[in-house]
């Protein structure tokens, strides 16, 4: 049988129809070369020294890690403008997305500054390296020399020398001037390298001073550099000064200030504060004990005293009768023997007695000399 074309056509189209299609694998992803760039936001985007900035970044290789800076002179020298010392790492997230938490500081080199991000060497993925722009404030401003290569230098000297004025012993600004010397120690002339300098109250001197333009410092030439440091009023302590010559030549020393005098006037004030609560409170004290007696009842009260008792006749007649006369018939008187009696009879002391009463009676003609009447008639003449 002959087989029209027609047929031969449609058998085949019903043959391929039965049969399975082949297995598509769907795609991964977009190719590397397709993927979005990493990216890095600093906020804030300016802060001064001392201060935290918060920085994030997309898009990077997941698992890997990666080192955060802020950099001088937008970086252009790598690591040798950085400020590695305060530097922080961080690990990718699986989404490539990290987030770090950075303090502030001086770097070596002058701004433009940036925060600079790179990955680690031996992690997953291609190594890169991003930057953002960040201002330092109060950080020098210079123009970028790209073409500036790390230096071979020396530092043959480093001092502060100054201080003791008398404002500064008595809570004035302390000054000080620090003294660097470079050597250039390569084959090439060394053209106005940048000078970093900074001072702190702690470990690192992150408050940024006025440096002097190096200039050009010739193979084997020594330069002398003269940078004035001012402290804040009444500043006391060890602080450190120090900063980067180049970009890659550091140096750092301390110093002390302590103000005496205002320390000194200080402990006298305090002296006397002391003594005058001293005195206050013994003044207290004492008019404390004083109100303490007067409240209390006296132990023993005075009695007032008791008039004097007026020596009468009759007394001294009751003792003329307990008296025997004289064989002349007069009577003596003896005078403690009265004041005996009176005491008994009258029941009081002898001191209350009349003591002019007393003696003027003592003193009557024969009271005392036995010249007084004498019998019966002296004694009735006496009563």
């Amino acid at each position: 049988m002959r087989l029209r074309p027609a047929a031969v056509l449609l058998t085949v189209l019903a043959f391929l129809t039965v049969l399975p299609a082949p297995a598509r694998a769907l795609p991964a992803g977009p190719p590397a070369s397709l993927r979005a760039a990493p990216g890095v936001t600093v906020e804030p985007g300016s802060a001064a020294a001392g201060t935290t900035a918060r920085i994030r970044g997309s898009s990077w290789t997941p698992g890997a890690t990666v080192q955060v800076q802020v950099c001088g002179a937008q970086a252009v020298h790598g690591s040798a403008d950085c400020d590695t010392e305060r530097g922080v790492t961080a690990m990718v997230a699986p989404t490539g997305a990290f987030e770090a938490g950075l303090t502030v500081g001086a770097p070596p080199a002058a701004c433009p500054c940036v925060v600079r991000v790179g990955t680690l060497p031996g992690g997953p993925g291609t190594p890169a390296t991003v930057t953002a722009p960040f201002t330092v404030e109060g950080h020098p401003v210079e123009r970028v020399r790209p073409d500036v290569a790390p230096v071979r230098a020396d530092v043959v000297g480093l001092e502060v020398v100054g201080g003791g004025e008398r404002g500064e012993l008595f809570g004035g600004r302390p000054k000080r001037t620090l003294v660097l010397r470079i050597r250039n120690a390569g084959a090439d002339p060394i053209e106005n390298a940048p000078l970093v300098v900074g001072w702190g109250a702690g470990d690192t001197p992150d408050s940024p001073l006025d440096a002097p333009k190096t200039g050009t410092l010739r193979p084997g030439q020594t330069a002398t550099y003269r940078i004035p440091v001012e402290l804040p009023p009444a500043a006391f302590g060890q602080f450190v000064v120090g900063g980067r010559y180049a970009g890659s030549v550091p140096f750092e020393t301390t110093f002390t200030t302590y103000p005496w005098g205002l320390l000194g006037v200080n402990a006298l004030a305090a002296l006397l504060l002391l003594l005058g609560i001293r005195l206050t409170l013994g003044r207290w004290a004492r008019a404390r004990r004083r109100r303490r007696r007067a409240a209390l009842p006296s132990a023993s009260p005075q009695e007032a005293p008791r008039p004097a008792r007026t020596v009468e006749l009759k007394d001294v007649v009751g003792y003329l009768d307990s008296v025997a006369p004289s064989p002349s018939g007069a009577y003596v008187l003896d005078r403690d023997e009265l004041l005996g009696y009176l005491e008994r009879r009258t029941g009081e002391a002898a001191e209350t007695v009349d003591a002019e009463a007393l003696e003027r009676f003592l003193a009557m003609p024969g009271a005392d000399t036995g010249t007084g009447p004498s019998g019966p008639s002296g004694k009735d003449d006496a009563r």
